[in-house]
């Protein structure tokens, strides 16, 4: 619980210029497109895999700066994500791991860092979720509308 009170505390406090990363505990998998427990997390590799979305989350897909051509897969809980006029989304984050299923992500500065997403600032990060993802009709996973970030 502290280490989240102190994370919580140096997100707000660190400017915006010098925003870092912490680095990821040793032995954890830094590749692009994975998350540190080692699980592909591209669009292109887990799009016909079955993905256990609880109540209330929806998957979305998150723009990398480092590849540019992939969605990393995500669920995010709806409540936090803009509706259609890109308002209404509550203050902060709430997301799972679909790779390895690691839940209760709280902040989005503590899951863009499980899933690899390198991010180089701070503000408005959580605009690095660009599309909802839906079904087609034959059961893949594909990119569907823009999430409708305002202001």
């Amino acid at each position: 619980e502290e280490e989240e009170e102190e994370e919580e505390g140096s997100e707000s406090s660190s400017p915006p210029a010098s925003y870092q990363m912490k680095p990821p505990p040793e032995g954890c998998c830094t590749t692009d497109g994975f998350c540190q427990a080692g699980k592909d997390l591209r669009l292109v590799s887990i799009s016909n895999e079955h993905i256990e979305v609880p109540s209330g989350f929806l998957l979305v897909g998150a723009k990398s700066p480092n590849l540019p051509d992939h969605l990393l897969v995500c669920a995010v809980d709806k409540r936090f994500l803009p509706d259609d006029n890109g308002r209404n989304a509550l203050l902060g984050f709430s997301g799972n791991c679909v790779g390895c299923g690691k839940k209760g992500f709280c902040y989005f500065t503590e899951f863009s860092n499980h899933i690899n997403l390198k991010l180089t600032t701070q503000p408005k990060k959580q605009k690095h979720l660009k599309y909802y993802l839906v079904r087609n009709a034959q059961g893949a996973l594909t990119k569907g509308s823009v999430i409708c970030w305002k202001g």
